[in-house]
């Protein structure tokens, strides 16, 4: 593949310099259109040492107005990065909504550069591929351009430009130890380039190769496809802009689909004194285990959904009732703010996962996307239904990245709710927990009913299960979450 490329291509000044303008001026009017139609770009520029990448971010640069354009110099991650899946930092750079965001190096820093320094063995470099395009095709299905650009250049330019930039006492800092073993280890740095290009050019984000002997021809060539990439993002866009109506809403599960929330027993209970005796038993088991995952840097997620009134504020209050609040933390999700809704619905889930050895609680999750999202008519129907394949992709990433991920729904009966909903509104010190939009949901129970059902079935997988707690008895429930949470994490470290 790269040996294909000729590298003896070449533009002289006057046409580069024609040329570079001509692009610069289509380049800034489709800035304007992006953020018309926000619509987010993605560049990375990827290649040798040396290669040129500066000179092509000064040319976007100066192409572009400075105040929707962004450029993200990616280095070796920090300590603390590592306490995360290693796409998280990438997640959190993404461009809003209308902007455009440049990445120098990128992702794929790890698929290349840590491979050939042996910080990616070779039996994990196909798990990291799947991550990756699986990333790619999530932001690329949302509506992002994405422009992706491998620099190639030849053995004997490599070693010239290094030795050139190696004496100029101006330039020498930019010449790293791992710059000379590209050139060292040349055919082999070219080999791994050539697997990575092979198994992440893909048609949502197809690589772009260029010939960068000519650093003329270089920047050219990146200005132009980006703006073909820009431009075609534009044009589907514009041809999605009616989407065909949604189909009536489900009310019932179709034949042979299980119904998975019926089979929940929900005549569990506990007595009250059965219930303080487990309930501190488990607790105390917590905190036990909190020690331990501190210890082994190990990051745990509870993630609660369940009906309205179902108990979640309840199971919560009393899973971390013993546990250290220096390593936890709980985060509530409500309706998306504008900053949040200028990403991918995913984002601002990365932003809040747990660090390695501390646990992460959320009150409500990603599931919103195939549950309120779906019933209230916020996601479209093609959005909802590309959002199980998504969440399962998430949830691999997460699991794969060592963490420990347990996904539990309350269920209660309609009658349940019914009597909860009834308390609050005579208890003046609960009724602000009942709104509006509460007795709305309720109106929609079967097909809230049916959403829950599809969801459990398609997402719940060997790596990330559903626990389905019968919450009819509050007792009951809480017990029956702080043991679930309990047994994942000692099943994690036993491993």
């Amino acid at each position: 593949m790269l040996d294909m490329l000729d590298l003896s291509l070449k533009l002289d000044k006057a046409t580069y310099v024609a040329e570079r303008d001509r692009l610069a001026l289509q380049l800034r009017s489709l800035q304007a259109d992006c953020r018309e139609a926000q619509l987010p770009v993605i560049i990375a520029l990827e290649g040798w040492a040396a290669a040129g990448k500066g000179a092509i971010v000064k040319e976007l640069r100066d192409s572009l107005d400075p105040r929707g354009f962004q450029v993200h110099p990616i280095f070796p991650p920090e300590p603390h990065e590592l306490g995360f899946p290693w796409l998280r930092r990438f997640w959190l750079r993404l461009p809003e909504a209308g902007t455009i965001g440049l990445f120098y190096h990128s992702w794929y820093s790890h698929l290349l550069e840590d491979r050939l320094f042996g910080r990616l063995p070779d039996p994990q470099f196909p798990e990291a591929t799947r991550e990756v395009n699986a990333f790619e095709r999530q932001l690329a299905d949302k509506g992002a351009a994405i422009a992706k650009f491998f620099i190639h250049l030849g053995r004997d330019e490599l070693k010239k430009r290094l030795k050139k930039y190696q004496a100029d006492p101006f330039q020498a800092w930019r010449v790293r130890p791992e710059d000379w073993q590209q050139a060292k280890h040349y055919r082999q740095y070219r080999d791994l380039a050539e697997a990575m290009l092979a198994e992440t050019s893909t048609g949502a984000a197809p690589w772009t190769l260029v010939e960068g002997n000519s650093r003329r021809w270089a920047v050219i060539k990146v200005l132009s496809e980006t703006i073909a990439t820009i431009a075609g993002a534009l044009d589907r866009q514009r041809s999605q802009a009616s989407p065909p109506p949604p189909l009536p809403a489900q009310a019932e599960l179709h034949p042979g689909e299980p119904d998975l929330l019926a089979r929940v027993n929900l005549s569990q209970a506990l007595s009250r004194s059965k219930y303080e005796r487990k309930l501190a038993e488990q607790q105390a088991r917590l905190r036990s285990l909190q020690m331990q995952i501190h210890r082994q840097r190990l990051p745990v997620l509870v993630l609660f959904e369940g009906w309205d009134a179902a108990g979640k504020g309840g199971a919560i209050s009393r899973l971390t009732g013993m546990l250290d609040p220096r390593s936890y933390a709980v985060h509530a999700f409500a309706a998306p703010t504008a900053e949040e809704r200028a990403h991918h619905y995913l984002w601002r889930f990365w932003r809040w996962l747990p660090a390695a050895g501390t646990i992460g609680i959320f009150d409500r999750s990603w599931y919103g996307r195939v549950l309120v999202e779906r019933i209230e008519g916020f996601a479209t129907e093609t959005e909802w239904r590309r959002a199980y394949q998504e969440i399962n992709e998430f949830e691999s990433q997460l699991m794969s990245s060592g963490m420990v991920l347990v996904k539990v729904w309350l269920h209660i009966s309609p009658e349940e709710q019914l009597r909860r909903f009834q308390e609050r509104k005579d208890n003046p010190f609960k009724q602000y927990k009942l709104t509006d939009e509460d007795w709305r949901n309720r109106e929609r129970w079967p097909l809230y009913s049916v959403a829950v059902n599809q969801m459990v079935q398609r997402t719940h997988t060997p790596l990330a299960p559903w626990t389905l707690i019968a919450a009819e008895d509050k007792y009951f429930a809480r017990v029956a979450v702080a043991t679930a949470v309990a047994d994942a994490i000692e099943r994690r470290l036993t491993r």
